[in-house]
């Protein structure tokens, strides 16, 4: 299937326009806000996997930001890489949480599971590997009971359309859940990952993707379908990224909402490992 890819719509000049807001996001299912975020806490963040990379010995020593790079994401102790990037502290910023509750229109709780992302460009690789990246899905599949929660994903450093990052079917969460099937070809932790095959998103579902600076966010709906852009930048950059979700504060707070990802990462019986597993979750 052929889609006619776009770019995001700028919402940024609705957030004082609750009404506006809120109707753009039920619309479309989706929130792209430009320069919003504190950039020195971003830059920290950047800094922050940067000296992770560095540790581990994914990367030289002498590298910067600006030219960092990494053989492989999977090459990488991705546990240990949580020791390194503080991105409960970036969550819980004041500044961070006003902005959460101006889009919200009220108080929210960041969940306590983060994923860092750090992929280098696979352009020149001779057998590139995409197994890292996620097929279209939707995070009310993974996550629950309550599906009130919003995923939000942020660039570290700035990124392009070659470099990748998210796109997302526009208005494809009025459709509500879909069926998600075993994909071979994607891996998380060794069990192949679920994912909703690509003739599944309707012609009318614009696939949209754009390229972010850091200090943009990008908020989704629960049901809203969205897949990983590979990295395939020429000169290479690397895409260095970190998303979560949030809710309401009044909200059920369910497993992955409480649990630090590097704990929900090593229980195949709960939360989205249950998912990727197939196995029964004894908890949400």
């Amino acid at each position: 299937m052929t889609y006619i890819t776009e770019e995001y719509e700028d919402c940024t000049p609705l957030l004082d326009d609750r009404e506006s807001l809120d109707r753009f996001y039920e619309e479309h299912g989706y929130l792209y806000l430009r320069g919003v975020l504190d950039r020195d806490l971003v830059r920290t963040a950047a800094e922050q996997m940067l000296e992770g990379l560095v540790a581990l010995g994914a990367a030289d020593p002498k590298a910067t930001l600006d030219d960092v790079t990494i053989d492989s994401f999977e090459g990488v102790d991705e546990v240990a890489m949580h020791e390194y990037v503080k991105y409960d502290e970036f969550w819980n910023h004041p500044s961070t949480l006003k902005l959460f509750e101006q889009v919200f229109g009220e108080p929210v709780f960041p969940f306590r599971s983060t994923t860092i992302r750090y992929y280098p460009s696979a352009a020149v690789a001779e057998k590139p590997s995409f197994a890292h990246l996620t097929p279209f899905h939707q995070d009310g599949f993974y996550i629950g009971p309550n599906k009130d929660f919003r995923p939000v994903w942020i660039p570290l450093i700035a990124t392009t359309k070659e470099s990748g990052g998210v796109a997302l079917a526009d208005g494809s969460h009025k459709r509500g859940p879909r069926e998600h099937i075993v994909h071979e070809s994607y891996r998380r932790f060794g069990h192949p990952v679920r994912g909703i095959p690509a003739d599944q998103i309707a012609e009318g579902e614009t696939l949209r993707h754009s390229a972010m600076e850091p200090g943009d966010v990008l908020f989704m709906h629960a049901y809203t379908c969205h897949k990983s852009v590979p990295n395939l930048s020429s000169p290479s950059v690397m895409r260095m990224s970190m998303d979560t979700r949030v809710q309401p504060a009044s909200s059920h707070r369910g497993y992955n909402a409480l649990t630090p990802w590097v704990e929900s990462a090593k229980d195949p019986s709960k939360g989205i490992m249950s998912k990727i597993t197939g196995t029964t979750a004894t908890a949400e």
